[in-house]
């Protein structure tokens, strides 16, 4: 992509900006709390305040890079002003086509993500940008890209009117707080509910389950028949509440999990997984055909481990009957995507219901016949988002089913 263009309001855009006479200015305290909470929020190394001028862009504020400008045909800001109603979000540079050839790349090759609100005048001159950026590709949430535009609001505020409005300034500081506490909150429920999961529902369940084995081993001579079948249904009951809670407290775990990106001989994980559902093989059967010539890719081991795990685990579950299951772990590389394949020789799953199946507590399959809590996929689909990357499904009735990672590459992540 060429330098973009300057917007069709360049003349009064220019004159507005030179008439605030805050370019070249000393920093200022406000504008550096405009960034450093637009680095807390979006959690990025770079935050800055940009002001689009007419050969360059210049930073009011910045934190994480040493440059108070750089030439305009550098600036990722002068295409963010193109449209002043929009957030511009770049989540990965070196694959987004409207960016992949701009000059900023070729001088620096290691940027991953853009995110820019504009700064609009109330007479809709957008005369620059708050934004960040990061070295890897990322997303951000809804609250986040909100708040950037409460930040860029704010912006547009000072730059206008100055320090004087104080009410102003203090009712968008009080609606960033809001969106700041907003998701401070979301994260403190959410740790809540894990440890409500994993310690307050969970000794409810043990107590079931210890006392259920306790009357098997220690009574089950003096209960008559009608009694051990019940028994029976309390027991495979507790336990399916119990994987059903082991599941909840993994899925609601991940966005809190801090990702560790490492190289990954994803073979090697392959076989750790075939040694932990060893007792599975022998019951049904089955084995595992791993790929040993399976690229390196950038994830984080822990998770991926997971992933292979819940998708070899379905593929060994969900069989035809007297068939003996046969899994395939391969590896293929498409474009600039890393690919994992799990293939089965299973029941598949028939078009019409392949749109279900990454939805929370889905279940396409009788439960006594397929056991499971309807969330094995959704983690794995969270898990290949983490790594700004996706699962899909190729699958028939006929042929089985193959669930595809797609991971950014080594080098690339």
């Amino acid at each position: 992509m060429q330098p973009s263009p300057p917007p069709a309001s360049e003349g009064p855009r220019l004159a507005r900006l030179r008439a605030l006479g805050v370019l070249d200015t000393l920093p200022d305290r406000a504008y550096d709390g405009i960034a450093a909470l637009a680095q807390t929020l979006c959690d990025t190394p770079i935050a800055l305040v940009s002001l689009v001028d007419a050969e360059r862009q210049w930073f009011k504020a910045r934190i994480g890079l040493p440059l108070s400008e750089t030439p305009r045909d550098w600036s990722f800001c002068a295409i963010a002003i193109q449209t002043p109603g929009e957030v511009l979000v770049i989540e990965d540079m070196r694959h987004d086509p409207r960016v992949q050839h701009h000059p900023l790349l070729r001088e620096q090759p290691d940027l991953g993500f853009y995110a820019g609100a504009p700064i609009v005048t109330a007479d809709g001159l957008a005369l620059g940008t708050v934004c960040v950026m990061d070295v890897r590709p990322r997303r951000l949430s809804a609250p986040q890209v909100d708040g950037l535009r409460h930040l860029a609001a704010l912006s547009a505020t000072l730059l206008e009117q100055g320090a004087q409005d104080v009410e102003t300034l203090k009712r968008n500081e009080v609606r960033l707080n809001r969106t700041v506490a907003l998701l401070e909150r979301k994260t403190v429920e959410q740790q809540r509910f894990i440890y409500m999961l994993s310690h307050d529902l969970r000794e409810p369940v043990n107590t079931i389950n210890n006392f259920s084995s306790l009357l098997v081993e220690d009574h089950q001579a003096e209960l008559i028949p009608a009694a051990q079948r019940y028994l029976g249904f309390v027991r495979e009951g507790g336990r399916r509440i119990g994987r059903l809670l082991d599941d909840l407290v993994e899925f609601a775990q991940l966005d809190t999990h801090p990702l560790r990106i490492e190289p990954v001989d994803p073979a090697a994980l392959a076989q750790h997984v075939t040694q932990d559902l060893a007792p599975v093989l022998q019951r049904c059967q089955g084995r595992i055909e791993i790929n040993t010539a399976l690229p390196v890719v950038m994830a984080d081991a822990g998770l991926l481990r997971v992933a292979l795990h819940n998708l070899v685990s379905n593929a060994l579950k969900f069989t035809r009957p007297g068939i003996p299951p046969v899994v395939t772990v391969g590896a293929s590389r498409s474009g600039e995507l890393d690919q994992i394949h799990v293939s089965d020789n299973g029941v598949g799953i028939a078009q019409e219901h392949q749109g279900r199946i990454f939805g929370l507590f889905n279940r396409l399959h009788n439960r006594r016949r397929y056991d499971g809590t309807g969330l094995g996929l959704p983690i794995c689909q969270r898990i290949a988002e983490l790594h700004q990357g996706r699962l899909t499904l190729d699958s028939s009735t006929d042929a089985g089913s193959r669930f595809t990672l797609h991971l950014p590459p080594a080098g690339r992540a």
